[in-house]
């Protein structure tokens, strides 16, 4: 039995993988603390581990941060946008994450930990400042897969080069997203000096990969861009199981599932629920007259929708993905990563929908391997929508793409993976 600290900023996308593998971890006979915000200490603590709460100052609840800030909402989608959540979500609790885990390191100087991608309390230490490493320090990425590479960009390769041309096109595309993300690097170099690093901060991504002993990637890399130069850090883990709480009863409209008719799921994930006019609303007006089935997940009270679901729709709150993904036979979503895999994994195609944080990142995948249409906006047109389904539904290479790519999911084991890494 090994002695492992699991560490999460208090986001809800970032702090369930986390746990999820810190139960796994549990089951298999290890000790686990989990440095995870107050809103996850119930979670943390049902799966068998000790729970320590985030200090004041990188405690927070982010449906409120992340959902409805005004400030946030006011910047456009885009570089400006995704600045202001690195810096003020994610950054902004670094000085007491490095405290507190400095003390859980004081207190068990043996132990391993196993932290978020972007919970960056360790990398004071890592960058020179004062202080403890643990025995092992593996990161686990949620989201795509970002860094750098002679053989893609952040959105895929850039189509019709080849050769010398194709890598000095890649390197320059590569500098130019490092440089979109500047002032999220610029803070971070100012509270890594304060806490008495001596190595400059490099560019964000760059250290999220490089700065660990290990990066387990929660994809595969059938899903990801070929790469000419990966980081040796980087490990492809596999996706994860969606979580589930107690078991909930199947709706009443379960059976319609099986009507023959196509199934097509909608959802606007966890957390960009707040304005269902953005793709819910917009899918069930589009396709209130085609012959298929819309399950709408909503994340939310249905009687906050702000139009009558057609007769051809079902509305739910919450239905487990693991239930329904293998009933249906499209999913339009929003664009993160978690939904979108979850998708594949099951042989699902999609039609993707997000432009914010790394859904662009998301989207280029799913486009690059053909397992499903990028509209390329956060809010499409009903007559988007109408395309892009019949689109899928009519041409079957979708569908066998996805499943090629369901085989490569199933072959993978995350928990084993982080648990061997973390030896």
């Amino acid at each position: 039995m090994s002695s492992v600290i699991v560490a999460s900023p208090p986001v809800f996308g970032e702090t369930v993988p986390v746990l999820e593998i810190a139960a796994g971890l549990v089951k298999r006979g290890h000790s686990v603390t989990a440095l995870v915000g107050s809103r996850f200490a119930g979670s943390a603590t049902a799966i068998g581990a000790r729970h320590v709460p985030l200090p004041e100052g990188a405690d927070f609840d982010d449906r409120q941060l992340l959902g409805a800030n005004p400030e946030r909402l006011a910047l456009p989608p885009g570089p400006e946008q995704f600045n202001w959540d690195l810096i003020n979500v994610f950054l902004a609790g670094m000085n007491t994450q490095h405290e507190v885990l400095q003390q859980l390191l004081d207190d068990d100087p043996d132990a391993s930990l196993l932290s978020n991608s972007l919970f960056p309390g360790m990398w004071p230490v890592a960058l020179g400042a004062p202080g403890r490493r643990p025995r092992k320090w593996v990161s686990v990425v949620a989201p795509a897969v970002i860094v750098e590479d002679d053989a893609t960009t952040p959105t895929g390769p850039i189509p019709g080069l080849s050769g010398e041309e194709a890598v000095l096109a890649h390197r320059a595309a590569n500098q130019e997203f490092h440089a979109t993300l500047e002032p999220t690097r610029r803070a971070a170099q100012q509270q890594l000096e304060e806490l008495g690093a001596t190595e400059p901060m490099p560019a964000f991504y760059n250290a999220v990969y490089r700065l660990p002993d290990s990066v387990a990637a929660l994809t595969v890399p059938e899903f990801d861009f070929p790469r000419a130069t990966p980081p040796g850090s980087l490990t492809y883990a596999g996706i994860l199981p969606p979580p589930r709480g107690a078991e909930p009863e199947k709706p009443e409209w379960w059976d319609d599932l099986g009507s023959g008719r196509p199934v097509v799921v909608v959802t606007q994930g966890t957390i960009a629920n707040g304005d269902l006019g953005q793709l819910i609303e917009p899918t069930l007006t589009a396709l209130a007259d085609e012959n298929v089935l819309v399950v709408a997940t909503l994340g939310r009270d249905p009687s906050t929708l702000g139009v009558d679901p057609p007769a051809n729709a079902r509305v739910a709150r919450y239905v487990p993905f693991d239930d329904l993904l293998p009933r249906a036979d499209l999913l339009i979503t929003n664009g993160g990563a978690g939904g979108t895999q979850l998708a594949v994994a099951a042989g699902v195609p999609v039609v993707m929908c997000g432009t914010t944080e790394e859904k662009p990142m998301n989207a280029a995948r799913v486009a690059y391997h053909r397992v499903g249409i990028d509209l390329a906006t956060a809010t499409p047109s009903p007559e988007q929508i109408v395309d892009a389904v019949t689109t899928i539904l009519g041409d079957p290479t979708y569908r066998e793409a996805a499943s090629r790519l369901s085989g490569a999911y199933a072959a993978y084991d995350p928990i084993t993976t982080v648990e061997t890494l973390l030896r």
